[in-house]
């Protein structure tokens, strides 16, 4: 029987009676079926598990719930948010039917009922039940087919782009609807369409606030009953995110916001599913189809080139071999021609006044047409507007880059990507037409390799592909010979030509060490 005519049934009386046990014996593309009944637990589809399926027969009556709440003791002290869904989402393509997920803590502080975190959710007749942070899509795309969503504050928060289908969405107490946490690259946020929008007697709500400052939110054809405040948006205190926040309605009544943007007709009819959620590799959320995937494949027999001498070395115009390594909090230099003899190291402190808690992973890139050297590190800041879904919120890392002709005088450090997960180890590839950022994906549980695309090696780079390289991996390095991109790393050597489709060398090969001091 091939996995994908697996089915696992889940009932009071078995043959599993827990969701997680039956997550925990199927396979991938397996159909797990939810018989009615209250199923108190905590459930985790963990990232090794693609197209799994959750199918209940009534969202009424077939309801998974917990009821973990910000502040409860954990193996590291209090809990944070992202310690209490009910239900955690690792996994790519997952598809849930006909099923409640809620968190009954009630109003006692974040809680939520369900976190995604993997890319291509597919959520049909579902009910979300909560009361502050109830639904997180934090990445990836998701797309939610005539649910239902409650809540108080802040109830359908995070960062993926999500596409939200005639869905009902109701506030049962005074608060926010929603809190995005849209990077500055992403295109597009939440988008509701034609949703319905409801409340509790006497409750007033807005439509949302912005968790970070590019916050990007957009409801399109909805009815909206009287809990709506009129200015329907709120700044989170914060006025300068004014400026920054993509927020818009049509059609728009008067009295909005005017840092809320009111759309004409043309403008609304540039929101389309395909747009928001078709990504690099052309999904159709309501078939589930893709146009094209990351296919890994074992290599035939072939000679892999010789292992790089150093990862973080690279030989520059003018017939010197440059290395950047980390020292301490500091981003550290030496140069040689021979590779054997280096000059004295110096060390500046890259990112004085930023609140760096760390810097890690230093590398580099010449770009010829500009004539200098792009170094990139990752590095975790303290008290800023950058989040992610950590399980460790003190290691959160992102990419930052400066530019540099000497090594001696730097440009200010940027912000060079935030696809909205933790992110180190980065590479910045030319191709034949653009630019590619190979990198690790660093968010707990993923930890595997991923590549991005831009036009310039300075970005805006867009979404990143799905791994290509087991959980676990990290460190790539990768060189091209003879039109192949070879990628050596932690966990062994891949070669591709497109970054699509990869070859995985058999064996075991050195991972190319670090220069350092």
């Amino acid at each position: 029987m091939r996995a994908a005519d697996r089915e696992f049934v889940v009932a009071p009386d078995g043959p599993y009676k827990t969701v997680q046990s039956a997550v925990d014996a199927a396979p991938p593309h397996s159909m797990i079926h939810i018989r009615p009944g209250i199923y108190k637990e905590r459930v985790v589809v963990p990232y090794q598990k693609p197209h799994i399926t959750f199918r209940g027969d009534d969202a009424q009556t077939t309801i998974i719930t917990f009821d973990a709440h910000t502040g409860q003791p954990g193996p590291k002290g209090p809990i944070n948010t992202f310690a209490t869904p009910t239900v955690f989402i690792q996994a790519n393509d997952f598809t849930a039917e006909n099923l409640t997920f809620a968190n009954s803590a009630g109003n006692v502080g974040q809680a939520v009922a369900l976190t995604i975190m993997g890319d291509r959710g597919v959520f049909r007749h579902c009910r979300f039940l909560g009361y502050q942070d109830t639904l997180l899509p934090q990445a990836g795309r998701q797309y939610f087919d005539h649910c239902y969503i409650e809540g108080a504050t802040d109830f359908i928060f995070g960062g993926s782009a999500a596409w939200f289908d005639r869905c009902a969405i109701h506030a049962t107490a005074n608060g926010y609807l929603t809190a995005a946490n849209t990077t500055k690259d992403q295109a597009y946020g939440y988008v509701f369409d034609h949703a319905t929008i409801t409340g509790a007697p006497k409750v007033k709500t807005y439509l949302g606030r912005p968790w970070r400052p590019w916050a990007a939110t957009v409801f399109l054809n909805s009815e909206i009953s009287d809990v709506l405040r009129p200015e329907g948006w709120n700044n989170w205190n914060d006025p300068t995110r004014e400026q920054t926040v993509r927020y818009a309605e049509y059609p728009a009544p008067a009295g909005r916001v005017p840092w809320a943007k009111a759309l004409t007709a043309a403008e609304a009819a540039q929101y389309t599913i395909e747009k928001v959620l078709s990504g690099l590799d052309g999904w159709n959320a309501r078939t589930g189809a893709v146009r094209k995937s990351v296919k890994v494949v074992e290599a035939k027999a072939g000679k892999a080139p010789p292992v790089p001498r150093y990862r973080n070395v690279i030989a520059g115009p003018e017939g010197l071999h440059h290395a950047v390594w980390a020292d301490g909090k500091q981003l550290a230099h030496a140069s040689s021609r021979d590779l054997q003899t280096w000059s004295a190291s110096q060390a500046t402190d890259i990112m004085a006044g930023k609140n760096a808690l760390d810097l890690e992973s230093p590398n580099l890139f010449y770009d010829d047409a500009a004539g200098q050297f792009i170094v990139t590190w990752s590095c975790t800041l303290a008290r800023n507007a950058i989040q992610a879904f950590q399980e460790d919120v003190d290691h959160n890392p992102r990419i930052w880059y400066a530019t540099t002709k000497d090594f001696t005088a730097y440009s200010e450090p940027k912000l060079l990507f935030d696809n909205n997960y933790a992110v180190r180890d980065a590479q910045i590839l030319k191709l034949a037409s653009g630019y590619a950022l190979l990198h690790t994906d660093s968010t707990w549980p993923m930890q595997n390799l991923r590549v991005a695309f831009s036009a310039t090696p300075l970005g805006p780079w867009g979404p990143s592909t799905d791994a290509f390289t087991a959980k676990g991996t990290h460190s790539p390095v990768a060189i091209q010979s003879a039109g192949e991109w070879w990628i050596f790393h932690s966990g062994g050597l891949v070669k591709t030509r497109d970054f699509w489709s990869y070859e995985e060398l058999p064996g075991a090969f050195p991972l190319p060490p670090l220069f350092t001091r």
